[in-house]
C-alpha cells in the first residue's frame, strides 16, 4: 500500500531536521554551533600545546615564568575542555528530548492517524518497523544525523585551520594528504556499499526478531508458552532469524576488514612519507618546536580526515533510516479526518444504509484475486432501530462492522450515514457519536474511569463515569472498592489493580459506549466469551440501556435477535433471509433452524440454573 519510496537527499534531510529543532527550540541550534567551535579550538590548542613548551625551552625562559606560562597554558586548555564538555552532555540532553520525545510523538500520532486499512497493511507495518527505528537510538538515524553534523562540521573546520599551518610549509604536503584521503574514502564508499544493500533485508529480520521477543515477554501468551511447551519452538525460530541476521553483519565486517586493511597501508605509505620528509628538514635547521607543531598537525590531519570520511559514510546509513521515517510520516489517509461532509449534531441517532455493498480483502503481492466477502449486501437501519446480523462463522458479519467503521473502502455499492456517503464523510466528526463493542475487549492498565471516559482522569467527568457503570451493571462491584473508580485494571503500573471476569468487562466496554453517549452502538459478538445464559443477560442488559439509539448487533449465536426490530441471516456474504424474529421462525428456513438448535441450550442452563439454586 506505501507508494515507492522516494529519494530524499542529504540537504532535504537536514532542512527536514533543522527546521524540526528550530521549532522545537530555537536555541538549540546556537548551541550546537557554540559546542563546534569550542570543539575546533581545542583540537588546535592540543595540537599547538606541546610545541608551545618546546619553544619555551628552546627559548631558555627563566624556569619560574616558564612554570607560570605552561601553568596558565593548561588552564586555559582545561577551561576550553570542561567548557566544551558541559556544551556535548548539554547538547546531547537536549537531542534526546527532541528524539523521543517531539519527533516519537508525531510518530505515535501518526500511526493513531491512520486509517485502520492503511495500518493493517503488511507493507505499512513494514514501513512502521523502520520509523520507529530511525527515532528509536541516540547514535543512528535522525539524532545520529545531528551528532553526525557536529563531528562534521567540527572535523571541517579543524582540517581548514591545519591546512592553512601546513600550506605555509609546502603545499605539496597538503595535496598528499588530500589525495590519500581521497582514495580512503573512495574505499571505504565501496566496503559501505554492501551495508545500505542490506538494509532493509535487515531491518526485516529485526522485526521478526523482536516480534518473537514481544511473544516471549507477553503474559498473556505466557500460558500458552508454557502448556504447550512452545519454548524450544520459538527458541529455535528466534535462533533462525538471528542467524540469518549474523550473517549479514558478518559478511559487513568482512568488507570493512578489506578497507580497514587498505587504509591502513595507504596511511602508513602516507605518514612514512610526510614523517621522513620534516625528520629531513630537522636536520638541515627546522626549530624542534615547529618539527613537533608539523607532525601533530600530520597525526590531526589523518585522524580528522579518517572521522569526516566515517562521518559521511553514516550519513548514508542515517539517510535511509530517516527516509523510512518521513515516508511514514508523510503518508496519506484514505478517509477524510477534520474536512468533509458532517453530520447534524441535532439528531439524536443515525439512519444507516448499505446499498449493494461487495468487498474483497486485498490479494496478495502476486496479485491473487481474493473471494468476495460480501456479495451486493443492501439494507436499512432507521433511526432508533435494532438490526441484528446473523450466520456461521465467515459469513462476513464482522467485515460488515469494519465497512461500517471506516476500517476499510468497499469494492462497489455505497454505504450512507444519515444519507451522506461514508467515503465523503469527516471520519473523526463520526467517531465522536460511534461506539463499538468488539468481541476482543481492550483495557489499558490505567484506572476504571480512564477506561471508560477514553480521557486522562483531569478530563473526565467523575458523575458521567459512575452514571455509566450504573447502566452497565458494574457499579455494585466497583463501589464496594477501596478507590472505587479510580482503581486501576490489572497489575502493570498498580500492584493493587484488580482483574475483571469476562462478564465484567463486558459491563465495562458496555459503560464506555454509555459514557460516550454514542447515537449508534455496534455490538461485534461482544458476548462470544461467555456461556448462553450469561450472554442473554448481557443482551437484555443492552436492551434496557440502549432504548432510542441505533444498533447493530453481530452474533452467531441469537440471544440477541428477539428484542431487534429487524434480522438479517448471512451465508457466504450474500443476504439469505430477511425480517422480524416472528417472521423468520414462521418462514422456517435457516435462521428458525438455527434458532431451534441453540435454544435449548439456552433451556438447559436455566434448568442448571435453577437446580444450582434449589
Amino acid at each position: 500500500m506505501p507508494k515507492e519510496k522516494r529519494n530524499y537527499n542529504i540537504f532535504s534531510n537536514w532542512k527536514f531536521i533543522y527546521t524540526e529543532l528550530f521549532h522545537f527550540d530555537k536555541k538549540i541550534i546556537a548551541f550546537q554551533g557554540a559546542e563546534v567551535i569550542l570543539q575546533v579550538v581545542f583540537r588546535l590548542v592540543l595540537v599547538l600545546l606541546p610545541a608551545f613548551v618546546i619553544h619555551l625551552l628552546e627559548l631558555k625562559v627563566p624556569i619560574e615564568n616558564m612554570a607560570t606560562s605552561i601553568l596558565l597554558a593548561f588552564v586555559g586548555f582545561g577551561l576550553i575542555s570542561s567548557l566544551a564538555t558541559w556544551f556535548v552532555n548539554r547538547n546531547r540532553g537536549q537531542y534526546v528530548e527532541f528524539r523521543g520525545g517531539s519527533m516519537m510523538s508525531k510518530l505515535t500520532n501518526k500511526v493513531s492517524y491512520l486509517d485502520y486499512v492503511q495500518l493493517e497493511n503488511e507493507d505499512t507495518q513494514k514501513l512502521m518497523g523502520n520509523a520507529i527505528n530511525a527515532v528509536g537510538s541516540n547514535n543512528d538515524g535522525l539524532e545520529g544525523i545531528i551528532h553526525k553534523t557536529t563531528k562534521l562540521a567540527t572535523a571541517i573546520l579543524s582540517l581548514g585551520c591545519f591546512s592553512l599551518f601546513m600550506a605555509n610549509l609546502s603545499i605539496w604536503i597538503v595535496a598528499l594528504l588530500i589525495m590519500v584521503s581521497v582514495i580512503q574514502v573512495y574505499s571505504y564508499k565501496l566496503a559501505s556499499k554492501y551495508v545500505l544493500k542490506n538494509v532493509s533485508v535487515k531491518a526485516e529480520y529485526e522485526v521478526t526478531k523482536n516480534y518473537f521477543k514481544r511473544q516471549v515477554y507477553d503474559v498473556n501468551s505466557g500460558k500458552d508458552i508454557r502448556i504447550y511447551q512452545l519454548k524450544n519452538w520459538l527458541t529455535h525460530a528466534y535462533q533462525r532469524a538471528n542467524q540469518k541476521y549474523q550473517k549479514i553483519v558478518a559478511k559487513e565486517k568482512l568488507h570493512y576488514f578489506a578497507n580497514d586493511l587498505i587504509c591502513l597501508i595507504l596511511q602508513l605509505a602516507r605518514d612514512g612519507s610526510c614523517y621522513y620528509y620534516f625528520i629531513q628538514l630537522l636536520k638541515n635547521g627546522m626549530g624542534v618546536a615547529e618539527f613537533v607543531l608539523y607532525m601533530g598537525i600530520i597525526a590531526a590531519f589523518s585522524t580528522y580526515f579518517n572521522e569526516i570520511t566515517v562521518q559521511l559514510m553514516g550519513f548514508e546509513r542515517d539517510q535511509i533510516s530517516l527516509d523510512f521515517y518521513r515516508d511514514f510520516i508523510n503518508m496519506k489517509t484514505i478517509f477524510n479526518h477534520g474536512e468533509g461532509e458532517k453530520l447534524d449534531q441535532n439528531k439524536s441517532t443515525y439512519a444507516i444504509e448499505f446499498s449493494k455493498v461487495s468487498f474483497s480483502y486485498p490479494g496478495n503481492e502476486d496479485g491473487e484475486i481474493q473471494q468476495k466477502i460480501l456479495d451486493e449486501v443492501s439494507f436499512t437501519i432507521n433511526e432508533g432501530e435494532k438490526l441484528a446480523l446473523v450466520g456461521t462463522n465467515g459469513a462476513g458479519k464482522s467485515t460488515i462492522v469494519k465497512l461500517l467503521c471506516g476500517f476499510y473502502v468497499p469494492d462497489s455499492g455505497q454505504i450512507r450515514i444519515n444519507g451522506v456517503d461514508l467515503k465523503e464523510m469527516d471520519l473523526d466528526d463520526y467517531y465522536r457519536y460511534l461506539a463499538v463493542v468488539f468481541q476482543e475487549s481492550f483495557v489499558y492498565s490505567f484506572t476504571l474511569t480512564e477506561n471508560i471516559s477514553c480521557q486522562s482522569l483531569e478530563d473526565s467527568d467523575g458523575k458521567r463515569v459512575q452514571h455509566a457503570l450504573m447502566d452497565s451493571g458494574l457499579w455494585d462491584k466497583i463501589k464496594s472498592l477501596p478507590k472505587k473508580e479510580l482503581t486501576y485494571l490489572n497489575k502493570n503500573i498498580d500492584q493493587e489493580g484488580i482483574q475483571l471476569s469476562g462478564g465484567e468487562m463486558q459491563k465495562l466496554m458496555l459503560a464506555r459506549a454509555l459514557y460516550k453517549k454514542c447515537k449508534l452502538l455496534i455490538l461485534d459478538e461482544p458476548t462470544a466469551a461467555l456461556d448462553a445464559l450469561a450472554e442473554s443477560e448481557m443482551y437484555e442488559k443492552y436492551e434496557q440501556v440502549i432504548s432510542g439509539k441505533s444498533a447493530l448487533f453481530i452474533s452467531h449465536r441469537l440471544a440477541s435477535t428477539k428484542f431487534c426490530h429487524k434480522i438479517i441471516y448471512l451465508e457466504q456474504g450474500k443476504v439469505i433471509e430477511r425480517g422480524t424474529h416472528e417472521e423468520l421462525m414462521s418462514l422456517q428456513g435457516q435462521y428458525a433452524t438455527m434458532f431451534e438448535v441453540q435454544s435449548k441450550y439456552y433451556k438447559e442452563d436455566k434448568e442448571n440454573e435453577y437446580e444450582i439454586i434449589s
